[in-house]
């Protein structure tokens, strides 16, 4: 499982805002924001949203229109209930079939922009996608697509490590005759 704090604190450093104090609440498992107003936003996505609304360069990343920002809710819902708690094999399977479907025809959750959704959604996967076979990542054709597609943005990926989608390295200068 992705370190949460670590996670809220990319996104922070990707926002260009400050992360403050972040602790983890041991008892209930979740992050806490230490903040002035003492409101202290606790869990994953409150935190994700506080940050997001914090940046002046969060250009509608949690969505555009009031149906976008439902929607973008509910994908924030998705990684909770979805990713991080599935608990068994079948269930990261069932997981990966739906998100492998659903971006058979989007570049990003929402279509064609990115958004809070798509960034810790791809945080919630890295673990899960690194530990796919190759074969795996091929049966799972626009998940791949999409997750490679955000991984390659050096501002979102920052110090993780790129998941491989290629078997094999393609040679360049090698003639053919």
């Amino acid at each position: 499982m992705v370190d949460t704090c670590d996670e809220l604190s990319r996104l922070a450093t990707y926002l260009g805002v400050s992360c403050g104090k972040m602790s983890f609440d041991g008892k209930e498992k979740v992050p806490v924001l230490k903040v002035q107003n003492n409101s202290n936003p606790k869990g994953l996505v409150t935190v994700a949203k506080y940050l997001t609304r914090s940046s002046q360069n969060a250009k509608n990343l949690l969505g555009a229109t009031p149906e976008e920002k439902a929607a973008v809710d509910q994908w924030l819902e998705y990684r909770i209930t979805r990713i991080d708690r599935s608990a068994q094999d079948k269930d990261v399977t069932n997981t990966l079939k739906e998100l492998n479907h659903y971006l058979a025809d989007k570049v990003y959750i929402m279509g064609s922009c990115l958004t809070l959704a798509d960034i810790l959604l791809y945080n919630g996967l890295i673990e899960i996608m690194g530990g796919l076979t190759f074969y795996e990542k091929e049966t799972f054709m626009n998940l791949s697509r999409w997750f490679d597609n955000i991984q390659h943005q050096p501002a979102l990926r920052q110090s993780l490590g790129l998941v491989s989608f290629q078997r094999n390295q393609l040679y360049k200068g090698v003639k053919v005759h």
